[in-house]
């Protein structure tokens, strides 16, 4: 193969020998070190393929032997080459296509997110989470490290029990399982519905099961809010004066899946810790550029040999490839090195600027935490609670309305009503 492709590069010729002595012809180009292949005997003549370098000496031995020597065909890049400078624009057009498809196929286009459990997450909080990995609509798949997202994920987003990150040609899919994802059960089994956060009950709208909290009650995480069960009185309905509560229902009816709306007002409060001078970089426009060419585990330095002449720099990496075809990926790459010179000089950073990073910091927080039916009560109150040793503590206070109900398979409790 290694050697079609030098033939290939380098050129080669069909060229017909007739009349004269044709073995002495083949002789004397033995004895030059012309090398020749695919000879083909005809009556009165000889086809042979030679390299287009050899060709130039075949006029000694042509001479010698009395033969003459015609080309029937021309192969390889430098023929290629000299068809295409009369077609500049066909050319071009052949380089542009390729280029533009390759760079279309090097990048998503499409980020698809599914989720699999109860449902409280937003699908708009998982993309501006892997968006922060550097997965987005239109992001280089060379720039993306697909396990980088995943674990990005995991960390960012503590609801989640399980994710993946895969590439689909130019489509990314997120696959997601939020924690407590229940099966849905048969009806016979016996499911309550608990809390799942701390908070103020605002609104209870129950479908099926016995409610057990009711608008004003505090609950806890854990706290049972909707009972698996029909329950009725005994001896029929009873009889009450309007504007009293009615008995207790004791006897039970049959078991069901709790089914209910409960939300609630949940407090959060986080605390936030800035330093109160940052290190600012400005480049001084002086660069230290260095190419590598990467090719079947080698490397090999192009230009920028020795180390990097300055004391304090900046390194951005750039990777050039001719990107994924299929399933093979060509064993050739070029990186591009850059250092840019940079100063740094401290610089105070007023308190207005801190408060409103951590309020910022915590509507992205609340971007995931929420899902899409809940809503922020009011607008996030930042304060300041200490100031010393050259950091500022800053704590965010929210209050939001969220659904707080979560499904919670087990046996009959026995519950003092």
């Amino acid at each position: 193969m290694l050697r079609s492709l030098i033939r290939y590069l380098l050129g080669s010729l069909r060229v017909e020998v007739t009349g004269g002595d044709v073995e002495r012809f083949l002789n004397l180009c033995l004895d030059a070190g012309i090398l020749l292949w695919d000879l083909r005997r005809l009556p009165e003549r000889l086809r042979v393929t030679l390299m287009l370098a050899d060709f130039f000496r075949l006029r000694p031995i042509a001479r010698a032997s009395r033969c003459r020597v015609r080309i029937r065909g021309r192969y390889g890049l430098p023929f290629l080459t000299r068809r295409l400078r009369r077609r500049p624009f066909l050319l071009a057009g052949a380089v542009g296509g390729l280029a533009a498809l390759i760079w279309a196929g090097s990048h998503f286009w499409v980020v698809d997110v599914r989720i699999s459990g109860p449902g409280y997450l937003d699908p708009r909080a998982i993309l501006a989470v892997a968006a922060e990995a550097g997965l987005r609509r239109g992001a280089w798949k060379a720039r993306v490290d697909l396990d980088q997202v995943t674990q990005h994920l995991k960390s960012a987003v503590e609801e989640l029990s399980w994710a993946v990150v895969r590439a689909d040609g130019t489509r990314a899919v997120i696959e997601v399982v939020e924690k407590g994802a229940v099966t849905p059960p048969d009806q016979a089994l016996c499911v309550h519905l608990v809390a799942r956060k701390s908070g103020v009950v605002e609104q209870v709208i129950p479908y099926q099961g016995e409610p057990l909290v009711k608008k004003g009650d505090v609950v806890q995480t854990g706290d049972m809010l909707v009972e698996c069960a029909l329950r009725y009185w005994a001896g029929g309905r009873p009889g009450v004066i309007p504007g009293m509560p009615l008995p207790p229902r004791e006897d039970l009816a049959r078991t069901v899946v709790a089914q209910a709306s409960v939300k609630a007002r949940v407090a959060y409060r986080q605390y936030y810790e800035y330093p109160v001078t940052e290190i600012v970089k400005e480049p001084t426009g002086r660069r230290y550029t260095q190419w590598v060419l990467n090719w079947n585990g080698r490397s090999i330095i192009l230009r920028g040999r020795g180390p990097v002449p300055y004391g304090d720099y900046e390194v951005t990496t750039r990777t050039i490839s001719p990107g994924q075809w299929r399933n093979w990926t060509p064993p050739v790459e070029i990186v591009i090195r850059e250092a840019q010179e940079v100063s740094t000089r401290a610089e105070p950073v007023s308190v207005e600027e801190l408060t409103e990073r951590a309020r910022a910091a915590m509507e992205r927080r609340l971007a995931w935490m929420l899902g899409p039916n809940d809503r922020v009560l009011a607008p996030l109150r930042a304060e300041v609670v200490q100031q010393e040793g050259g950091y500022a503590g800053i704590l965010v206070t929210v209050e939001t309305l969220e659904e707080v109900s979560a499904p919670l398979e087990g046996p009959m409790l026995s519950i003092g009503r």
